[in-house]
């Protein structure tokens, strides 16, 4: 279930700018928001989901699970980075799922009398026929429906954040 998009940008920042971190990391909440949001609303269809399609609305706990963190910076890093996840440790927006973490199942799916081994992937578990067959990943959907926008956003406010140092008079 771990899908990750990644967008990494090293730079030398010349004495004669001032980077805003405040600024970049306000980009990122936005971020965390907007994919929430689009998340939220792919796995919110009533009725019954089929195999391969996104899970569907009954108790709303999984749409509700679904959050963003943004970490603060430390010693080891930089704290300008968005996770989005159901069940999102410290997450913004989010409620936590108690119990068996349930979106595990719909990803990989159940069989009935199967066994949980040390290689449980898709449908390798054993068993007979499915009693839960695989949904949709529909957190790497989002990912990459709202990609190129991130992108735009993420080099705009980077942009924007570095400004010429003010001049001591």
């Amino acid at each position: 279930m771990q899908s990750k998009a990644f967008l990494h940008v090293d730079f030398e920042q010349p004495d004669e700018l001032v980077f805003n971190r405040a600024r970049l990391r306000r980009a990122f909440v936005k971020i965390g928001q907007v994919h929430m949001r689009d998340a939220r609303r792919l796995v919110m269809n009533r009725g019954k989901s089929k195999e391969g399609e996104n899970p569907s609305y009954r108790t709303g706990k999984l749409a509700r699970s679904i959050g963003y963190y943004v970490p603060r910076a430390s010693k080891r890093r930089a704290g300008l980075m968005v996770k989005i996840a159901p069940n999102q440790k410290n997450g913004e927006g989010n409620r936590h799922i108690n119990g068996a973490f349930y979106p595990a199942f719909l990803f990989y799916g159940v069989k009935r009398g199967a066994k949980r081994k040390k290689g449980h992937h898709r449908g390798a578990s054993g068993g007979r026929g499915w009693r839960i067959a695989p949904r949709n990943n529909y957190m790497t959907e989002v990912l990459e429906r709202r990609r190129s926008w991130t992108r735009y956003i993420l080099s705009r406010e980077l942009r924007k954040s570095l400004r010429p140092q003010k001049r001591k008079k």
